[in-house]
């Protein structure tokens, strides 16, 4: 599915990244602000979805989305 859209293995990697950030960041307010909740699992659901598109990850990056 990567292929699909451009996107190289390792830009793949980097997003699923990026998106783990933001799942944390949305952690932090999700339970102080109940109108983060749809924005929050939106970045879930990417996530999932990126996780899938990535594949079998190197170790090193197992442990930053972790």
């Amino acid at each position: 599915m990567a292929k699909a859209l451009d996107f190289s293995d390792d830009e793949v990697k980097l997003l699923l990244v990026a998106v783990r950030h933001m799942r944390r960041t949305f952690a932090e307010a999700r339970g102080r602000d109940p109108a983060l909740e749809d924005y929050a699992a939106l970045y879930d659901r990417l996530f999932d979805k990126l996780r899938d598109m990535a594949g079998p990850l190197p170790p090193t990056v197992e442990e930053l989305i972790e």
